[in-house]
C-alpha cells in the first residue's frame, strides 16, 4: 500500500487591514467582533462626530434673491422691481414728496424709493394748474415737475405711465387713445366707478401724449353697461337717446360742448379697440 495522501485543507478566514503600530496588519473578522474599537477602513460611514449640513434649497435661495431685487417704497410700503422706484436724494424732491404725502421721505444713511407712479401723479396733477409759481414751494414744486419728467421719459422708453392709474406698465398692456371723445367715454366710467374726479378728468381729456391701460377700457365699457341696464354692444344700439342723457352730463361738466351723437360713436369706437387675444364678448 502507498503512503496515505494527506491533502492540505484551506480553511478560509476573513482578515481585514487595519493600520497599527506604524504598518498594515491584518485582522480576523472575530478579533474585530470581540474588539468593536478596532477601526475599520473599509468603512464608508461617517462619525458621529460630524454632521453633514443639509444643503439649501434652490427655492430659498430663490426668496432671498428676490427680497434684494424687490426694494419698498416709502409712501405705499409695497415691494417692487428697482426699475418702478426712484431713490430720493436731491432736496426739492424731499421737500415736494414730504409735503404732498405727509410722510419723513429722508433719513440720514438710509436710501429712500418711491414709486414712479406717485412721481407721475404729482406732475399730472399739478402741471396743468401751477403757471406761476409765486411762493418757494411752487418754485420747488416747478422744478420737481421738470426734472422728473426727464427721468421718466429716459426710464419708460420700453414701457408707459398710463395716464388713468399712474402706473408704469409694459407697452403691450397699453395703448394711446388719440381722440378726444373716446378718451371722454373712459373718463364718464372713472367718475361712475369713483376713482376720477371732474378736474382729473379735465386733466386728461386734454393730453395727447401718453398711454392707457387696456383694463381701463373694460372697466369704462362695464360701468356704462351697468348705467345703462344692459349687458352686450347688441342692446347699446337699441338704447333710446334720452337714456344716454345722463352719462352725456357727466361728460358735460370736463367737456362743455360733449354730445349723445359723439358719445355714442367714441363708445362704439372704444368697445372696438379690443387687445390681442381678448375674448370676443369683452
Amino acid at each position: 500500500m502507498g503512503e496515505p495522501v494527506i491533502k492540505d485543507e484551506v480553511i478560509e478566514e476573513d482578515f481585514n487591514v487595519m493600520f497599527k503600530n506604524g504598518e498594515y496588519v491584518e485582522v480576523k473578522q472575530e478579533e474585530i467582533e470581540q474588539n468593536p474599537f478596532v477601526e475599520n477602513n473599509n468603512s464608508e460611514e461617517f462619525p458621529e462626530e460630524i454632521k453633514l449640513e443639509p444643503k439649501k434649497s434652490d427655492s430659498e435661495i430663490e426668496n432671498v434673491s428676490t427680497e434684494i431685487s424687490a426694494l419698498k417704497c416709502k409712501i405705499c410700503q409695497k415691494r417692487m422691481p428697482r426699475n418702478s422706484l426712484k431713490m430720493i436724494k436731491s432736496e426739492d424732491d424731499m421737500i415736494v414728496l414730504t409735503a404732498i404725502f405727509d410722510v419723513e421721505v429722508f433719513k440720514e444713511y438710509i436710501a429712500t424709493y418711491v414709486c414712479l407712479s406717485h412721481i407721475q401723479a404729482i406732475i399730472d396733477d399739478n402741471e396743468a394748474i401751477l403757471k406761476f409759481a409765486g411762493t418757494p414751494f411752487e418754485k420747488c414744486l416747478r422744478l420737481f415737475i421738470a426734472k422728473n419728467k426727464r427721468f421718466i421719459r429716459v426710464r419708460t422708453l420700453q414701457r408707459g405711465i398710463c395716464k388713468v392709474c399712474h402706473k408704469l406698465k409694459p407697452l403691450s398692456e397699453s395703448y394711446t387713445i388719440s381722440s378726444k371723445n373716446i378718451r371722454a367715454v373712459i373718463m364718464i366710467g372713472c367718475i361712475l366707478r369713483g376713482t376720477h374726479s371732474v378736474e382729473q378728468a379735465k386733466y386728461y381729456i386734454t393730453n395727447n401724449n401718453g398711454s392707457t391701460c387696456y383694463s381701463h377700457r373694460k372697466e369704462s365699457i362695464d360701468m356704462i353697461f351697468e348705467y345703462l341696464g344692459i349687458s352686450n354692444i347688441q342692446e347699446f344700439f337699441k338704447c333710446p337717446r334720452i337714456s344716454m342723457g345722463g352719462l352725456v352730463d357727466i361728460a358735460k361738466n370736463f367737456d362743455s360742448d360733449f354730445t349723445v351723437d359723439q358719445f355714442s360713436r367714441a363708445f362704439h369706437s372704444l368697445y372696438m379697440k379690443k387687445p390681442k387675444n381678448a375674448p370676443s364678448n369683452s
